[in-house]
């Protein structure tokens, strides 16, 4: 069996989006048959807490040069999660990277936005093979970077559906109808937008989870004081995937206005649970929402609740068929489809490899 090692460093920072990522990716990847490859992961050091009992092996990234990569063990495979790789392989090892987004783009300024341009060029010039995940940043990629004769594959995120994952109620949560957001609090996100919609839903709350220890949180959480709506809108930070999972389940509708997405796995997981989700049009979000989904034209309050209004009167007078297809349009993007492309992505990798030698 050849060996194959999976980057699954960023598990590090488990409630970023990333760290989330690897994390599933890891479980999925044990939990799928295949008896063709032996599999190593590269984690943190000493950060085999989330795989404990799970026949793997470990490469403790204490044993790894960061800087003289040529020194490292030789694998048939050596995939990087995410694009800017802590660890690199050997130059005899087949390198796989996958690159999420290009938001920096948006995110930095141009001094910036072309350091990590320039940085993300020579990780691609030094890999074999390139995946992203979505058909939107697969656009970004060949618009900015130069890939030579390279093919980039597009293998959609997995999103575990909330089947089998408790759901607990909050503590700060009553009986009152809300609306759902998450996302670590980022300019890019644009919750600053959802606020002044509470003034035309008197009836319901908002919730936005995630992260708020930033300098936009601080910026949401003044806004909305200004706004003198901080007895309807909460902002409780990390929650736990029970609550959650709570969250999605019960709430009258998913708001995600975000500018800037590689793929937006929040999305999915409010449409397994047969949630409406009401998102921007930017970036990859209509790719990954559809037809099933609501999208605002622009970020007017006004404009925004009569949108939200009219789509969740459509919703409630069908929402048996709508709450069935919004979880069959979830469903395409399951774990299990995403890992059966990963694990056939590497079989053809390993065949083209034998077939050369």
């Amino acid at each position: 069996m050849k060996n194959i090692l999976i980057d699954l460093y960023k598990i590090k920072v488990p409630y970023s989006g990333l760290g989330q990522f690897s994390l599933n990716f890891g479980n999925e990847i044990l939990s799928s048959q295949q008896d063709d490859f032996t599999i190593n992961f590269l984690l943190p050091r000493n950060n085999k807490t989330n795989f404990i009992g799970k026949n793997i092996s470990y490469v403790n990234t204490s044993f790894l040069k960061r800087y003289f990569p040529s020194t490292n063990k030789k694998y048939a495979i050596w995939h990087s999660l995410q694009q800017f790789p802590s660890f690199l392989p050997n130059k005899r090892t087949t390198w796989i990277l996958t690159i999420h987004d290009l938001n920096f783009l948006i995110e930095k300024n141009q001094k910036k936005s072309d350091k990590y341009l320039s940085r993300l060029q020579k990780n691609v010039d030094k890999a074999d093979y390139i995946t992203t995940i979505s058909e939107f940043t697969k656009g970004e990629i060949q618009k900015y970077l130069n890939l030579g004769e390279k093919e980039v594959f597009v293998i959609h995120n997995g999103v575990a559906s909330g089947a089998g994952i408790q759901k607990d109620k909050p503590s700060f949560m009553n009986e009152e109808k809300y609306f759902f957001s998450i996302g670590i609090f980022n300019k890019k996100k644009n919750f600053k937008v959802l606020l002044p919609l509470m003034n035309y839903f008197p009836e319901h709350k908002l919730i936005i989870a995630g992260n708020k220890d930033t300098s936009y949180g601080r910026e949401v959480e003044r806004e909305i004081l200004k706004l003198n709506l901080e007895d309807r809108i909460i902002l409780p930070g990390k929650v736990s995937s029970s609550n959650k999972q709570w969250l999605y389940a019960n709430c009258e509708a998913f708001l995600f206005p975000s500018l800037a997405e590689g793929f937006g796995m929040p999305v999915i997981e409010a449409m397994y649970e047969g949630k409406p989700v009401f998102l921007s049009k930017a970036t990859s979000l209509p790719e990954i929402g559809g037809k099933l989904a609501f999208y605002f034209d622009e970020f007017n309050a006004e404009k925004m609740a009569n949108l939200i209004r009219s789509k969740l009167e459509y919703v409630a007078n069908n929402k048996v068929v709508f709450e069935a297809q919004l979880k069959k349009h979830a469903s395409k993007f399951s774990w299990d489809n995403c890992m059966s492309e990963y694990l056939n992505l590497y079989r053809k990798i390993e065949l083209t490899t034998h077939n050369k030698t």
